[in-house]
């Protein structure tokens, strides 16, 4: 039960993730246009990323290590993201809460593959 609670925070935050960068990208753009392509492109651009490399079902598998340094450039991007556009405590709160899940996810179900 524990580990399907942290699947579904881990997917909330995954669409945090998204929607956080939807803000970066509403806020980069110095025009209605722009602000349309960055609040949708930014987003769009790292749910390819996460679908090709992070995701269970991956296009292309490559090593754990390498799969969480690239999780870990997506969540400071938006947290990165979320400071930039004023939020810098939903920033804080939003990275903490997906390295915490990040580490109970990886510390039980390594147990699971154990035992």
């Amino acid at each position: 039960m524990f580990v399907s609670f942290n699947l579904v925070t881990r997917f909330l935050l995954e669409l945090f993730l998204l929607s956080s960068l939807g803000v970066w990208g509403y806020h980069l753009g110095a025009g209605t246009f722009a602000r349309f392509i960055f609040s949708g492109g930014l987003p769009v651009a790292a749910a390819i990323i996460w679908g090709l490399f992070i995701s269970p079902k991956a296009r292309f598998s490559l090593p754990t290590p390498l799969v969480v340094f690239i999780e870990f450039l997506l969540v400071g991007a938006a947290a990165y993201g979320l400071i930039w556009s004023g939020y810098f405590i939903t920033a804080v709160i939003y990275t903490v809460a997906h390295i915490g899940n990040r580490l109970l996810l990886s510390i039980f179900l390594h147990k699971r593959k154990d035992g």
